[in-house]
């Protein structure tokens, strides 16, 4: 008897212990961790690819100096656009995302402002134009070399409901409020200069080589060097590994021309020699 009641005291005492440590494991997470899961898998929380959608570059949408503005208007008109959705206060993921993608125009030998157009948009529209500023101001000395040429042709951009959910829609990015942040994800997605959805990049980190064929792809021949162009001719990106890898086909097709080179060369110089040898 004896012995049951130690057990249970101490049985007792551990479950005590471990429910207090999981309230304090719940309280220091709880800023971080998503209120209601069961929701967010039913809304669809993410980034659902929609290639070839036609994006409305004739909404309105402010800058961070207050300008209100199409994004046609902020954008250049004959090169591609990239777009970064983000939310301005976010705590976490879209610090992280701009992080990657500052990294990316470090890296990248074509430029903001002269190759393409960066808008970074904000999806939270109770957010004004002042904490777009607070959140561009945090980075503009971010950029190096080359790159800082390009700080002040990134724009950051806050619209109204409509606006923000008409652009989103489009751009298929879901998200939804959860307590005071908002269940999200990152992506960068890469327009045509006149709208339509060529490329996603999902994720936090970027590969300089896959986003720079995505821009000449979605440039339709306007930037990039030859190079560029030939490495399209044998890459296609591979929307599983989320990177351009060898395309086959057109792989064939080259060794199919090299063959047929290489064997007509072989016949003139074997057919000359074969010429020569009958006139002896």
């Amino acid at each position: 008897m004896v012995i049951t009641i130690r057990y249970k005291g101490h049985f007792s005492f551990l479950l005590t212990a471990v429910m207090s440590f999981a309230a304090l494991i719940a309280l220091a997470c709880g800023a971080s961790a998503i209120e209601k899961p069961a929701e967010v898998l039913e809304k669809q929380v993410g980034v659902y690819t929609q290639l070839g959608t036609k994006v409305d570059l004739n909404r309105e949408f402010t800058n961070s100096q207050g300008e209100r503005r199409s994004l046609k208007a902020f954008a250049i008109g004959d090169k591609p656009i990239v777009i970064a959705p983000v939310y301005y206060k976010c705590p976490r993921l879209c610090g992280l995302l701009l992080d990657g993608t500052y990294t990316l125009l470090n890296q990248l030998s074509l430029l903001a402002g002269r190759d393409f157009s960066l808008l970074v948009v904000g999806f939270n529209p109770e957010e004004n134009f002042h904490d777009a500023a607070a959140l561009q101001a945090k980075f503009k000395d971010r950029l190096v070399d080359n790159a800082a040429t390009s700080t002040s042709s990134i724009q950051y951009l806050v619209g109204g409901a409509e606006e923000v959910s008409g652009l989103m829609n489009e751009l298929g990015f879901k998200f939804m409020k959860d307590g005071e942040d908002f269940a999200h994800s990152a992506a960068l997605m890469i327009l045509t200069p006149t709208g339509e959805i060529s490329q996603y990049f999902t994720g936090i980190m970027f590969t300089p080589l896959d986003v720079r064929l995505s821009l000449v792809e979605a440039s339709k021949g306007v930037i990039g060097t030859a190079v560029d162009h030939l490495l399209l001719y044998c890459f296609r990106f591979d929307p599983i590994q989320g990177k351009y890898t060898w395309a086959v086909v057109s792989l064939l097709r080259i060794g199919g021309v090299l063959t047929l080179v290489g064997l007509g060369l072989v016949y003139l110089l074997y057919g000359r020699r074969g010429s020569r040898v009958v006139g002896v």
